[in-house]
C-alpha cells in the first residue's frame, strides 16, 4: 500500500487489488459483502492511525475511488480548535460520519471502473468489455464461465484481445457476479462494442468461452 501526505490532516491512500487479495480478501468480497469492505477499510486505516501518520480519532472524511488498478483512498481528520469544535473545513460533513456511505460511494467508483457511469448502472450492467494480450489469459476464464452459458464475443485490435460480455439476459446480481468474475483474470475495457464490431476483428462471434475450452 502507498502512502502520500498530502498535509498536516489529509493523506492518500493507495492500494493495489493485488495487495487486496494478498491480505486476503476477493474481489468479490469488496464489491459485494459490505462487512468484508468495511473489514478491510478499517484495517488499512489501522495501519495509517499510528503517531508516524497521525491519530484518526475524532471525526474523519473519507473518499474513495476505483481504478482499473486499485482503490485511492483519500483520508481527511477534521482540524480541532482550542474550542475542541471542528473547523468549518468540515462544517459541511457530518462528524459521526458513518463508514457505510463511504462503502457505497465506494461500490458506485468500482462499476465507474468497470466500464460505465455510476449514473448509468443499469446501462453498465447490460454488457461488459474486458482487454488483454495473451489469449492464454483467456483460458481458465472460459473453464468456469462456459458453465454460467453467458453470451459473448471475442474481438482483437491493436495487438490487443478484447472479450465482450453480453449481460442484459441475466437479473442484476447475476450480471454483477459474471463482472466480478471476469475481473478476476482480465482488466476492464471501456471500448464500445460499437467500436469493435466496426474497427476490430471478429476472433470469435459468439459463444467465445465454450468455443475457447473446446480447443484448449
Amino acid at each position: 500500500m502507498d502512502i502520500e501526505r498530502i498535509n498536516d490532516n489529509t493523506l492518500k491512500l493507495f492500494i493495489t487489488y493485488s495487495d487486496i487479495e494478498d491480505r486476503g480478501y476477493t474481489r468479490e468480497e469488496i464489491w459485494y459483502n459490505r462487512a468484508k469492505g468495511e473489514e478491510l477499510f478499517w484495517d488499512v486505516i489501522g495501519e495509517v492511525n499510528t503517531d508516524d501518520y497521525f491519530d484518526l480519532d475524532g471525526p474523519i472524511w473519507i473518499h474513495i475511488n476505483a481504478s482499473e488498478s486499485g482503490l485511492e483512498v483519500v483520508v481527511t481528520r477534521a482540524a480541532v480548535n482550542n474550542d475542541s469544535e471542528t473547523s468549518s473545513m468540515i462544517g459541511s460533513f457530518e462528524d459521526d460520519l458513518h463508514i457505510a456511505d463511504q462503502l457505497n460511494e465506494m461500490e458506485e467508483s468500482i462499476f465507474n471502473a468497470i466500464g460505465g457511469k455510476a449514473s448509468k448502472e443499469e446501462e453498465v450492467l447490460e454488457n461488459a468489455r474486458f482487454r488483454f494480450k495473451d489469449i492464454d489469459e483467456l483460458v481458465p476464464l472460459a473453464e468456469r464461465a462456459a458453465q454460467i452459458g453467458v453470451p459473448s464475443a471475442l474481438y482483437k485490435w491493436d495487438n490487443y484481445y478484447y472479450l465482450f460480455v453480453d449481460l442484459q439476459h441475466l437479473e442484476q446480481a447475476d450480471a454483477r457476479n459474471v463482472v466480478a468474475l471476469c475481473s478476476e483474470y482480465l482488466s476492464a475495457s471501456k471500448m464500445t462494442l460499437h467500436r469493435l464490431e466496426e474497427y476490430a476483428e471478429t476472433i470469435i462471434a459468439e459463444d467465445c468461452f465454450e468455443t475457447i475450452i473446446s480447443y484448449f
